[in-house]
């Protein structure tokens, strides 16, 4: 079987394990992430790294409790908060979450992953694929994205599409987002040579209060359909 798997993630998904990080220093002391590229890499550590019936951010609707800690697992430059699109895509989610005050948010509209899995997948063909992968979205005749804030539109600067350093390892529980959606799952590990690309908000601290943050994509040639909304009261 083709080791390319599409499931739309907030996100979208390429499976696609070996070869030493070229990326050693993601979210470590003095080079924590700071570029869109490099926080790219840290919400795909946090994102995966979640048990699928426990917290995993990336399954379903849910109201409160440890999916909704966006928390990364690595030192950002300044506080940042992670949200999550939605696993296997084409549902419409809703999640009601409390995150802290004077915090930024990062998330992905669409996004494409990929890492080497079977035998004859490399880190390189892997990122190649995942790069393709978003090429093929954005180049959809039909391809259409809206990210919106308390029904604002949010501004095209605080968009952009960004693809990970070379190359980043991931953490993976027994029972990982995967299950679901893989015969026979994917292994609980420590999988290497990770890649992301794909088009990333980033949101200034919101003020106090409750508010609405909601993003969708569709790019049907590709299989990409999202529509996810947080209720998020900040502070």
């Amino acid at each position: 079987m083709k080791r390319i798997i599409i499931m739309a993630l907030g996100v979208l998904m390429a499976l696609a394990l070996a070869t030493p990080m070229a990326l050693a220093g993601v979210g470590q002391g003095e080079n924590a992430a700071d570029t869109p590229e490099e926080l790219a890499a840290v919400w795909t550590q946090w994102a995966f790294s979640k048990p699928v019936d426990v917290d995993s951010p990336l399954i379903g609707s849910y109201k409160g409790g440890p999916r909704c800690d966006g928390t990364p697992l690595s030192p950002t430059q300044g506080n940042t908060w992670f949200l999550a699109g939605s696993f296997g895509g084409g549902s419409v989610v809703k999640r009601t979450c409390t995150m802290p005050a004077n915090t930024q948010l990062f998330f992905p509209v669409v996004n494409w992953i990929a890492f080497p899995f079977a035998p004859e997948e490399t880190p390189q063909n892997q990122r190649k694929a995942a790069i393709d992968a978003m090429d093929a979205t954005l180049n959809d005749p039909k391809f259409r994205m809206s990210v919106t804030v308390d029904g604002n539109e949010v501004n095209s600067n605080q968009i952009v599409r960004a693809i990970s350093p070379a190359y980043f390892s991931v953490t993976m529980p027994e029972e990982n987002a995967f299950d679901p959606l893989v015969r026979g799952g994917v292994p609980g590990d420590v999988y290497e040579g990770w890649t992301t690309d794909g088009l990333w908000v980033t949101l200034p601290p919101l003020p106090p209060g409750e508010h609405t943050i909601h993003f969708e994509a569709r790019a049907r040639s590709v299989g990409v359909s999202q529509d996810n909304t947080y209720i998020l009261t900040v502070g």
